[in-house]
């Protein structure tokens, strides 16, 4: 049996137009398939009809709302006051623009204007694409969306999955490369991390992307920048500066895992700085490992250490813990403390200098996380394992076989990853801007009816 299946739409824009974005994001809500590329030439089609029958009217400049406004022949810089038009006929080839619906092939009518005779395409002003652009800013979403969620080998393939058009994969990344984003507003953070990572930079080097990330009261993670090429001096520099909160600091505590760079320019951004006690008895092996302490003695240390950092903070609501209960608590840090005391004091009678140093640098960011909450309350965090997830989340994007990257182009896809898996509120507000979303193209499917061939 065969049928024919009739579509009607009714589609409203404002007088003054939508750009190409808004078009392709209404379709692209309203409908899904081959259709939408198809429907999306008509409504350009249509828009540019009615644009251009609006300038060739011998109305006057309010009637235009703001259509038309072209800069004069031959006089670079200035606008012609002029706002009547003439046709002057249609493009003898298409316009081909790549979109996240697919590729849109449209014919573009030409004007002049009657006073100044400057010729030109009003669609392409108002649809907000550049003379030879060839791709949507819907499209670059699309891209930089699969880019930091798909492997470097599977993202070609997942654009076209997506309703796209054919994205070569290196063209892919180097699209996602040149994409400002971003970073999270600080507003609302009140801990901090920071860590680095190695990736292959070009010509055959090593690189070293850094990022900072500010957490929330609940622990939910904002990136707060990520940075190449540059040392964590200048690092903690700009980060300061963002965070500036009159006298106060806003950050109630900065977790560090003890690399010097870190500890001395990032731990000051905050009231307190937190060693992570996860890196504690690990690394407090290779000090004594430096000193050649034996094998077994480094493991019944590293246990030993791992026991007295591992205190836990006590469950339930501050206010509801009773004065006796936290006065324990308080007890367990400070006889823990002793023990740590102790175990410093043995390593210097033992020799092992490094270890003896490394334990007496940690001593006084051990328990910062317990001693803010007995102040306040505040659950922090005593590990940076949140931000051992996101690095390796960024390894996963950033170590490529066959990629090698530039201090900018790792920074902007570190950014990229970073803002859209932890902050979508700021990577949708990103794109709205962007793309300059504000609603004005709108589609109602009015109909859909059927009837027999």
């Amino acid at each position: 049996m065969e049928m024919a299946i009739t579509i009607s739409l009714e589609v409203s824009i404002d007088d003054g137009g939508a750009n190409l974005n808004e078009i392709c994001g209404e379709v692209k809500e309203r409908i899904v398939g081959e259709l939408s590329a198809k429907v999306a030439e008509q409504i350009i089609e249509g828009l540019q009809e009615r644009v251009n029958e609006t300038l060739t009217q011998p109305s006057g400049r309010a009637a235009k709302k703001g259509l038309g406004g072209h800069e004069a022949k031959g006089a670079k810089g200035n606008r012609c006051q002029y706002r009547t038009f003439v046709k002057q006929g249609r493009r003898e080839r298409p316009r081909r623009v790549k979109t996240d619906i697919g590729v849109l092939s449209f014919s573009v009518a030409r004007v002049s204007c009657v006073g100044c005779g400057k010729k030109f395409e009003p669609i392409l002003d108002v649809l907000g694409l550049e003379r030879r652009a060839g791709r949507s800013g819907g499209l670059d979403r699309m891209v930089s969306e699969v880019v930091s969620t798909t492997s470097y080998q599977r993202g070609e393939a997942e654009i076209e999955a997506r309703g796209g058009p054919p994205v070569p994969r290196t063209t892919a990344h180097r699209w996602a490369a040149e994409l400002a984003v971003p970073d999270s507003d600080p507003a609302g953070c009140v801990y901090g991390m920071a860590d680095g990572t190695g990736f292959k930079k070009w010509p055959k080097a090593r690189g070293d992307l850094r990022v900072v990330i500010g957490l929330d009261s609940q622990g939910k993670p904002k990136p707060l920048g990520a940075y190449s090429g540059e040392s964590w001096e200048r690092i903690g520099k700009k980060t300061a500066k963002k965070l500036k909160k009159g006298k106060e600091k806003q950050l109630k505590l900065f977790a560090v895992d003890g690399e010097p760079g870190l500890d001395a320019h990032l731990a000051s951004v905050a009231e307190k700085s937190q060693r992570c006690v996860w890196h504690l008895p690990r690394d407090l092996g290779y000090a004594m490992w430096g000193d050649q302490a034996p094998l077994e003695e480094r493991k019944q240390a590293g246990l030993q250490l791992g026991g007295l950092v591992g205190i836990e903070v006590p469950a339930g609501d501050w206010e509801a813990i009773s004065p006796q209960d936290k006065k324990a608590f308080e007890e367990a840090i400070e006889s823990n403390e002793r023990q740590i005391k102790a175990m410093t004091k043995q390593f210097e009678e033992k020799g092992y200098r490094k270890a003896a140093t490394y334990l007496d640098n940690a001593f006084d960011h051990i328990f910062s996380h317990a001693r803010l909450w007995l102040e306040t309350g505040i659950v922090a965090p005593r590990t940076t394992s949140i931000l051992e997830n996101i690095m390796r989340e960024l390894g996963r994007r950033v170590k490529k076989l066959g990629w090698n990257w530039s201090d900018e182009g790792v920074v902007r896809i570190a950014k990229m990853v970073l803002l859209r898996r932890y902050d979508q509120a700021q990577w949708e507000a990103f794109w709205k801007e962007t793309l300059g979303l504000k609603g004005r193209c709108r589609i109602t499917i009015k109909k859909i009816a059927r009837k027999a061939a």
